[in-house]
């Protein structure tokens, strides 16, 4: 346990750091929930804070206004900064903003008559979108598209071509960063095999301070050019530690059937096609329309993601990109 202690206090202490700098915010104000609305006869005295959820203002807000991975409809007068992340909606022609607009990876329908006093800062993530906030989460609720866990490529269920490029495009990334960062992907897979309760602590930590870390970097203005790099930073974790965790699946699979000397290229291929059989049955028993089956799938499927994406993320976090193995590392320190 003691072998985990510096990296659990490291955690710790960056967490304590985004949240006590957050205080823009004023977290614990009672406008901080998952909807908040703000009528047209309403004026607020505090923040506005959305996270996952709809954000309407068409009064007052005297403070800021903050959507996370949610829907905003702005249609009021905002006396602070005005800071969308990973959202999607409307900003409507009566929305004054006193303070900076910030707009990160966000889907909006601007009106030409808003009014914007301060700065304006516009950062496009592109697919890298879908690291932020609970989107795709929505999309299961309101439409019929399906995910791989490392895919950052989506397609309609009607797009059967478009599902077989998306799994082309999955294996030869997933091949390619095998083959190539041999040395990488070797202290990535260790570090998952040896550490496996540090690897997905670290994984579920650095999922917890994602937004938090955004927020603060978008309030704090001076630190916006470092969301670009934060987010960057994230996606290159993700898909490195999600093509070394295919290959893993494939590996172990290969060695359960006693297959020797497989070649790389079918390893990976088969790890996909495992990762990949609960989105497809998703997939075709959502043609059934049977309600149960689809949640049942959905919910299989959101769990699938999850346990990858939190173990993909910890293992490169601990490896420090493949450039080390984590426990390895601490045993010589303590020698």
């Amino acid at each position: 346990m003691k072998r985990y202690f510096n990296f659990v206090l490291l955690f710790l202490v960056v967490l304590s750091f985004t949240t006590l700098s957050a205080h823009k915010l004023d977290i614990d104000n009672s406008n901080k929930q998952k909807n908040v609305m703000v009528q047209i006869t309403d004026t607020t005295s505090d923040d506005a804070v959305s996270v996952g959820g709809d954000l309407v203002v068409n009064g007052v807000v005297n403070g800021d206004a903050v959507s996370v991975g949610g829907v905003a409809d702005i249609n009021g007068k905002i006396t602070g900064d005005l800071v969308l992340i990973g959202s999607s909606g409307k900003i409507g022609p009566k929305t004054e903003v006193e303070g900076s607009f910030v707009n990160i990876g966000s889907s909006l329908d601007i009106d030409r008559n808003a009014v914007f006093h301060g700065e304006k800062t516009f950062i496009n993530l592109g697919p890298i979108n879908r690291l932020i906030g609970n989107r795709y989460l929505r999309s299961y609720r309101t439409t019929n598209y399906h995910r791989n866990p490392f895919s950052v490529i989506t397609f309609h269920e009607s797009s059967w071509i478009g599902m077989i490029a998306r799994f082309i495009i999955c294996y030869l990334l997933a091949l390619a960063l095998v083959v190539l960062f041999k040395r990488g992907t070797n202290n990535v897979e260790r570090t998952m095999n040896i550490s496996p309760f540090a690897t997905f602590l670290a994984g579920f930590l650095v999922e917890l301070l994602i937004i938090p870390s955004i927020i603060v970097l978008a309030v704090s203005i001076i630190g916006i050019p470092l969301i670009p790099i934060l987010i960057l930073a994230l996606f290159v974790a993700l898909i490195f530690g999600g093509a070394v965790l295919t290959y893993m699946i494939g590996k172990y699979t290969v060695n359960k059937i006693e297959k020797k000397n497989v070649h790389i290229s079918l390893t990976v291929l088969t790890g996909l096609i495992i990762t990949s059989v609960i989105p497809l049955l998703g997939f075709l028993l959502n043609l059934t329309n049977v309600t149960w089956l689809n949640i049942l799938f959905v919910s299989l499927n959101f769990t699938e993601a999850y346990i990858l994406i939190t173990y993909a993320l910890g293992s490169v976090t601990l490896s420090r990109f493949g450039t080390r193995i984590y426990k390895e590392e601490i045993k010589t320190n303590e020698e």
